[in-house]
């Protein structure tokens, strides 16, 4: 028997895991006592990846349609399918022709990561769609607006110190369940606040597990909380509380952002967020007058109506309370791989990237590169539209993207349906071809993405526990595969590609003004990597050009990938610490208090302070479940059924409705069948649905997930909207309605 470190590469945490392997079988995984960030810390979506691994439903072969029907086949005919299938479409319609859904586990694949933006520019591609839009799209673009950003690779966002904060405010933020990337560890954490004299407030509309720890829990009425929080500056800047003089020069738009929130007091927002016009105004109070204040708000807050609103008060209230940029307050973190804000100019920035094109229906802007998912479905069903292929890579859209109904039936549309993924799921069901890559454990694994979000610096190289399969294809070779088809490659050997990519990748870093490798040349840079081809070396060269790199031998004793690699456990690179002004990449160089989007948007959020949607439905975290899958895991299965509809006991009687019973909820997109649970931890005119269930109809290979399929949440969405500063998805605060079913004899 054997123990491997190894990277739970699951959520956003990314925790440290020991997995002891005996022969070619994981018989036990635990958390890593040593790793320097999660300490030992693990959840059990974590042991899970045990039977991800050891699953018989998982793909380890390519399946491919033929007669209606998908039949394993090998990787060499799979590839002769790709390009047989997928090179005539982008031929004849061009780049616009082929659309990408990317999903959530291409963060923690560090090769898309690193070349997955050069390959979609190699190819042009325009129509490129992932789940940011359905998640954290509303954080990068108020984050990008504020504080400067380049694209959805590279962005600065603050993270609460938790550690040393005196006061707390989490919004739509659920830690102890979720266990949020600034917040990792959470429940020794959180009451060390309140041990040392610190409070807690948590604004969620249900009371979740982290609201019964916190010492306040406002029940905010879904879709309110830009009120809530623009009510929170006006009174701060009403009463004089305000320290705009702790930034002094880095700071720009103060005034601005006064004019803004003027009008938001808490009389006229109390009805729209549900919050009595007073216990605004001590919110406000003790938020400016704590001796440090963190705020920290994750996807409750941003996967509603105005999102982007939200999460931008989030930041700009840290910035009028003094908190930005302060140990106790929120911190930016510095990843060990070069990213937009270590690199370059330090402190100045192009503008956003935003509106550069947009959607033929609806006229969506991309932002940071991309259009909204939840827009991708009408795009190809539009009457004239040039998307004849879609490309889906660690995406269900079917079961993760509002209206849900409308995704599958785009998916049917599409002349040719390539999937990149371990399951035929409720997406890939309607495949023509499915390549799957190896499993979690059969790679090594590096976080370059979630290292920007972490509440502590540090970084971590684990390598695979397993070896994969000898016929195995990674993602980042089935990427060169499709960048292959998409350029125009031909048979050309996809080293060359690979090497065309880092080649790009170099001369990017290398010739960027400011750069720490200007004195370099590209050719001799090229040659420090090796020749060894995969994308350990473009880690390599982030590493070395990151804040704590060697600089290609300019830095003696700077980091590198091999001398990353002789720490297994990861290297703790110390507590954030104040970055301004050199973190920001803006325009002016300056932390932009009040960006002209959100300005405009703010004004919808006014216009909208008399609107009663009445009866509205939000999602819920659940700490054995992760999106849509991790329903085939026996252990996560076990015990009562967990996808229920949340009412209020006042709402449960309006309808006649009790514990136990069924019920329909309904919405302009659809309905669903679900069992009450009726709990006043959700407040009145709310109920709730976990989101990623609903795993049911003919071709799915899920046999667990198949005996418990839930009810899918999104076949209610889509009503709601977009958010429109960053086209994200509004699943909260969508209105439905309540029918009673029988009971089943």
């Amino acid at each position: 028997m054997s123990e491997h470190l190894a990277t739970c590469p699951l959520c956003e945490v990314a925790c440290g895991i020991r997995v002891k392997v005996e022969g070619d079988e994981i018989v036990g995984i635990r958390g890593d006592a040593d790793h320097p960030a999660t300490r030992g810390f693990i959840c059990p979506k974590g042991t899970a990846l045990q039977s991800l691994h050891h699953d018989p439903d998982r793909l380890r072969a390519p399946l491919v349609r033929r007669g209606g029907e998908l039949v394993e086949t090998t990787w060499e005919d799979a590839f002769r399918f790709l390009e047989e299938r997928l090179a005539p479409i982008v031929a004849e319609g061009g780049p616009d022709a082929v659309a990408w859904h990317l999903g959530t586990p291409l963060t923690h694949d560090y090769g898309t990561w690193i070349y997955g933006n050069l390959s979609l520019r190699l190819a042009e591609a325009k129509q490129v769609y992932t789940t940011a839009t359905v998640d954290h799209m509303p954080m990068m673009t108020a984050a990008g607006l504020m504080f400067g950003a380049r694209d959805t690779n590279s962005f600065s966002s603050a993270a609460p110190d938790v550690d040393a904060c005196h006061l707390l405010v989490l919004v739509g933020c659920n830690p102890l369940v979720s266990n949020a990337t600034g917040i990792t560890a959470p429940r020794g954490r959180l009451k060390a606040i309140q041990e040392r004299g610190g409070r807690i407030i948590v604004i969620d509309p249900a009371r979740t597990a982290t609201a019964e720890l916190a010492d306040l829990h406002l029940a905010v009425r879904p879709g309110g909380d830009a009120a809530l929080l623009a009510a929170v500056a006006q009174v701060i800047f009403d009463e004089g509380l305000d320290r705009l003089d702790v930034l002094g020069p880095h700071i720009a738009g103060a005034e601005e952002l006064r004019t803004a929130v003027a009008p938001f007091t808490p009389e006229a927002v109390s009805d729209r967020c549900g919050i009595a016009p007073e216990v605004i105004r001590e919110l406000a109070r003790e938020m400016a007058n704590a001796p440090s204040t963190a705020i920290y708000g994750r996807v409750g807050a941003m996967t509603q109506e105005f999102g982007t609103v939200t999460t931008w008060f989030m930041y700009a209230l840290a910035a009028v309370t003094g908190n930005l940029d302060r140990p106790g307050g929120t911190l930016f973190p510095m990843g060990a791989a070069a990213t937009h804000n270590t690199r370059g100019v330090a402190g100045r920035g192009a503008p956003f990237p935003t509106d550069r094109w947009r959607s033929r229906v609806g006229g969506h802007p991309e932002v940071l590169g991309e259009l909204p998912v939840g827009a991708l479905a009408d795009e190809i069903l539009a009457d004239g539209s040039p998307i004849r292929a879609l490309i889906t890579m660690a995406s269900n859209g079917a079961r993760s993207v509002p209206d849900s109904a409308r995704y599958e039936a785009a998916a049917r549309h599409v002349e040719l349906l390539v999937s990149v993924d371990h399951y035929v799921n409720e997406t890939t069901r309607h495949a023509d071809l499915i390549l799957p890559p190896p499993s979690a454990v059969e790679r090594d694994h590096y976080d370059i993405f979630f290292e920007q979000l972490a509440s502590r610096n540090h970084t971590r190289w684990t390598d695979a526990v397993m070896p994969p399969p000898p016929d195995a294809y990674s993602e980042h070779d089935i990427l060169l595969e499709l960048t292959a088809v998409l350029g125009g490659f031909g048979d050309m050997d996809r080293g060359v590609i690979d090497d065309m990519l880092l080649s790009a990748l170099v001369h990017d870093i290398v010739e960027e003004p400011g750069s720490v490798l200007a004195d370099l040349d590209p050719q001799d840079v090229l040659a420090a990597l090796g020749d060894v081809r995969g994308p350990q070396r473009g880690l390599d060269l982030l590493l070395r050009a990151g804040p704590y790199g060697d600089h290609f031998g300019q830095r003696p004793g700077g980091l590198t990938l091999d001398e990353l690699k002789r720490h297994p456990h990861g290297i703790d690179l110390g507590p954030l610490q104040p970055r301004l002004p050199d973190v920001l990449r803006t325009p002016s160089g300056r932390v932009e208090l009040a960006p002209e989007p959100l300005v405009a948007d703010l004004r919808r959020v006014y216009d909208g302070l008399g609107d009663d949607p009445g009866l509205v439905i939000i999602g819920r975290r659940q700490t054995r479940s992760l999106n849509s899958w991790m329903h085939n895991v026996p252990a996560l299965m076990r015990g009562r059924d967990r996808c229920t509809v949340l009412l209020h006991p006042d709402d449960a009687s309006a309808h006649g409705l009790v514990d136990g019973a069924r019920c329909e909820i309904s919405s302009d997109a659809g309905a669903v069948e679900a069992t009450v649970e009726v709990s006043d931890e959700i407040r009145r005119g709310v109920v709730s649905l976990p989101h990623g269930w609903g795993h049911e109809g003919p071709g799915l290979q899920l046999s667990v997930a198949e005996q418990h399929p839930g009810a899918n949440l999104n076949a209610l969405t889509g009503p709601g909207g977009l958010d429109v500063p960053s086209g994200t998805a509004a699943f909260s605060g969508v209105p439905v309605a309540l029918r009673a079913l029988p009971t089943p004899a």
